[in-house]
């Protein structure tokens, strides 16, 4: 019985991701990988390198997918090209990141997360999804 109810849950939640916008899918990808720079960073900080590695490689997987999906066709082009020098960007200064030492690898890991969180809101903003800038700027208020 448990597992009709967990399977009918899977398919509940799945039915609901198909009817988010693809710029919401967007932003969640990178709320995703905030995270997971998030937790490489805490994982350096608390010496656990196996739990930086998979924190690491998560948001590579996610950097590497929203790459494979950029459009090529001649019109979207010029952004295409753009994001994907982003992209290519934000990986080696991930994985500068990994192999850095304590303090330098938590302030690369800092700006890592700056770059992220910027690209977040650009695409937050199209997207109507709120801020988590203006969300952190509310709560210190």
């Amino acid at each position: 019985m448990s597992q009709n109810i967990h399977e009918l849950g899977a398919k509940a939640y799945g039915a609901a991701r198909r009817t988010q916008t693809p710029l919401r899918v967007i932003v969640e990808l990178y709320d995703a990988m905030l995270c997971s720079v998030a937790h490489a960073k805490q994982a350096k900080l608390e010496g656990e390198p196996e739990s930086e590695f998979n924190a690491v490689e998560k948001a590579s997987k996610i950097i590497q997918s929203l790459d494979s999906a950029l459009n090529d066709e001649p019109r979207a082009k010029p952004i295409a090209d753009t994001l994907h020098g982003y992209y290519k960007t934000t990986m080696v200064q991930l994985h500068r990141a990994k192999q850095a030492k304590s303090p330098d690898a938590e302030l690369r890991y800092a700006s890592v997360q700056r770059q992220i969180l910027a690209m977040r809101e650009a695409f937050a903003g199209i997207a109507g999804v709120p801020s988590l800038v203006a969300r952190r700027a509310e709560k210190s208020a």
